[in-house]
Parts: structure tokens; C-alpha cells; sequence
């Protein structure tokens, strides 16, 4: 022992750097683990005081990835249905198509109860829960994201359980249906938030018949945005002899700066073509990269009308757009809530359920920044939207509803 004490004082120095990379390395192990804890987390999703009233969540003590949901009032246990659903990452979209989705089966009063696990983007966790589903006493899979849906239409194709996509990109551009008036023919019924182009451009013509040239805002590292949104838009601009400016980022975190350059390039380029700006937009694409930085898109904007395919993204106040041309999630999770309904109530096969598309798409519209920009709304548009923010850019209608 002491000899170790000598070699100890010897080396000292090289000792208390190795101890202190160990420490370090074990610091950084433990910021790992706890981040990836984090990730999985589930506790983000809270709900409304209406669903409080029906509802009562309980976290796992053991497994934060996991909420289970059950009915104030239960039922006999042969009388339950289960229902597994699957997120794949923290998201408010989730949040809000969840307490769409309780408020529709209470309505119904079909009692259920539901687990909800974040998979947090691991294939191999989401494989092994759909694995095990039914022999875990689920009834029906509610999937909501793009990424959950890719994971049943790529591994529980024909599984045992029917399965209900929402939340999800457009399942015909991605090729996981062939036509939106048929269904999968699979254990898989499917819901979509695009809007199908052909119905959106009526719109948009409606809203600008003179319109020749469009800055379009997409994150180009979003594969599933750029399927479904940016290359069926240029298409269909391009065939109708319509100048596409592509103004792109890279990352949510690198949006900002790439933002800052790119948005007066594309400003400059619409003002050289269209002085006047009168048959110029810009369109903004639901990629997050953009959505999330709305303020910086509507202040570099110069005057040029911003419409959205995300209905979220009309918002009260200037900070927004001025029309958007979209789904709502609280209404996409309707249907799909409806069609899970349809499943476990009625019998219906999922795999015979046209593909789920909100028609007509939710209209929103703020009248204080089109106002201020000179643009006229079409009557048709104030009298089927959905969101409507006045000249003072205040909410006076929400889901239809006048306020």
C-alpha cells in the first residue's frame, strides 16, 4: 500500500487528469442519459379543463414515456375498449389532437381508456409496441405524426389490430395509398393534413387571379414537407407558367440566420419581375423550421401577402399571415377520432375507409394584415372560413363559431 502512495505522489499531476476525465466522462454519460429520459418524456401532455372533468391521466412512475387515460366512470371490464396510441416525439400538435380525441369519444360516450407512449423516434421501440399490442389487450393503434404513421405502414402492414393514422403528412404523395377515394386494403385506416393541391390552387387563384410569381418558404432537409407540399406546388405553378423563388433553410436551428439572407434575396428578386407586387406571394410551407420563425417571415415580407398551408399559422396581431389555405389539427384529429369510432362501434374495416381529407379545408384569415397590405379578400373566402381575425387583429370567429 505504500508503494501506491508513492507512485500516487510521484504522479500526481497525470493522476488528477486522469480522475478528472473520468469524472467528466461520467458527467457527460449521465447528461446523456438524462436527456435521452427527457426525450422519451411524456409529461408535456396535459389537457383541458373539459377533458379534466371526464378524464383522469396517470403517469408512470416508472416509465415516463407513459400516460395512461382512463374514463371517471367505468365500465364493466368486457366493456372497455383499449387503445394503444403511439407518438413519436414531443410536439403541441400531438397535445392538441389528444384532447380532440377525448372530447370526441366522450361525446360518443364510447368509454375507453388510452396509453399514450412517446417513442421518441426509436423504430425498435414502436416495432416492439405494435408487436405486443394485442396480446396486451388493445382494441385499435392511434397513431399521430408522419413518422408513427411510416412506422405501422412499414412493419404492421396487415398486423392484427386495426390501426388509425392522424397527424400525419399526405399518405398519397408518400405513395402509402394509391388514390384518396380508396382506402388501404390493409388493417390501416389513414387521415391526411394536406390539403390536395388541385382543391388548394382554386383558391389561391380565387384569392389572386393575376398571380405570377410565388417565393416559396420550405425546409429542404424536411423530406416529408418537400413530398408533399413543395414539389406538387411547383409543379403545378410551373404548369401554369408561374415563376417559382425557392427560399430555403436548413435546420430549425439555422433557420434564423439562413432566414435573414434569404427572405430580402427573394424580396429583391419578386420586386425586379412585379414593381408593384400585385401578382406576387409568398407561400409558407408547414415546415416547423418556418412556422417557427413566422415573426421574422412577416417583418422581411416587404408588403408581399404571406398565405399558409398551416391554418395555426393566421394568428392573432401583424405577426402573421394573411390567409392560410390548410387543415387545422384539431380538426384532422376529428376525423380520425370518427373513423376510430367507426372501427370499434360500427365494425367497419379499416382498410375500406377513403383516405380521411377535411373538406371543405379550414379557411383563416386576418383582415388587419390584409387591410394593411391591399389585399382583397374574396366574400367566399369570409363566408366558409373557419378563423377569422378582425381589422384590429383580434379573434372574432374560431371553428366557425363567431365570437
Amino acid at each position: 500500500m505504500s508503494d501506491w502512495f508513492v507512485q500516487t505522489n510521484r504522479s500526481s499531476t497525470g493522476l488528477r487528469g486522469t480522475l478528472r476525465a473520468v469524472l467528466i466522462s461520467l458527467l457527460l454519460c449521465g447528461i446523456t442519459f438524462t436527456a435521452q429520459a427527457s426525450n422519451r418524456d411524456i409529461g408535456w401532455l396535459v389537457f383541458s379543463e373539459v377533458n379534466h372533468k371526464h378524464w383522469v391521466p396517470s403517469y408512470d412512475e416508472n416509465d415516463s414515456s407513459k400516460l395512461i387515460v382512463a374514463p371517471k366512470t367505468l365500465p364493466a371490464a368486457d366493456q372497455l375498449h383499449k387503445i394503444l396510441v403511439i407518438v413519436a416525439k414531443k410536439s403541441g400538435s400531438y397535445q392538441l389532437a389528444m384532447n380532440r380525441l377525448l372530447e370526441v369519444f366522450q361525446q360518443e360516450q364510447f368509454l375507453s381508456e388510452f396509453e399514450v407512449i412517446n417513442i421518441n423516434r426509436d423504430e425498435a421501440v414502436g416495432r416492439q409496441l405494435l408487436n405486443s399490442a394485442k396480446q396486451n389487450g388493445f382494441d385499435l393503434v392511434f397513431t399521430m405524426g408522419s413518422e408513427a404513421a411510416a412506422l405501422v405502414h412499414r412493419y404492421y402492414k396487415n398486423g392484427p389490430l386495426p390501426v388509425v393514422t392522424s397527424i400525419n403528412k399526405d399518405p398519397v404523395t408518400l405513395g402509402q395509398v394509391s388514390s384518396y377515394k380508396e382506402g388501404t386494403g390493409t388493417n390501416i385506416a389513414t387521415t391526411t393534413l394536406n390539403v390536395p393541391i388541385d382543391i388548394q390552387l382554386n383558391y389561391l387563384f380565387e384569392l389572386n387571379p393575376g398571380l405570377k410569381h410565388v417565393a416559396l418558404l420550405y425546409n429542404q432537409n424536411h423530406k416529408q414537407v418537400v413530398k408533399t407540399e413543395v414539389r406538387p406546388f411547383r409543379k403545378a405553378m410551373e404548369a401554369q407558367g408561374i415563376r417559382v423563388i425557392d427560399v430555403t433553410v436548413n435546420s430549425r436551428e439555422e433557420a434564423r440566420a439562413q432566414l435573414t439572407r434569404g427572405l430580402p434575396e427573394a424580396v429583391k428578386a419578386l420586386e425586379d419581375l412585379d414593381p408593384s407586387l400585385r401578382h406576387s406571394l409568398m407561400w409558407m410551407t408547414s415546415s416547423t423550421a418556418i412556422f417557427s420563425n413566422l415573426d421574422m417571415v412577416s417583418e422581411l415580407s416587404n408588403g408581399i401577402p404571406i398565405v399558409s398551408t398551416n391554418p395555426n399559422a393566421v394568428r392573432e396581431g401583424r405577426q402573421s399571415a394573411a390567409v392560410a389555405i390548410g387543415i387545422d389539427r384539431r380538426n384532422n384529429a376529428h376525423l380520425a377520432a370518427v373513423y376510430a369510432l367507426r372501427i370499434l362501434r360500427d365494425g367497419v374495416d379499416p382498410g375500406s375507409l377513403e383516405v380521411g381529407v377535411v373538406t371543405p379545408p379550414d379557411i383563416a384569415l386576418n383582415f388587419l394584415v390584409a387591410r394593411e397590405l391591399g389585399l382583397k379578400v374574396p366574400f367566399t373566402f369570409l363566408e366558409g372560413a373557419d378563423f377569422v381575425y378582425g381589422y384590429r387583429g383580434e379573434l372574432v370567429r374560431s371553428f366557425g363559431r363567431n365570437l
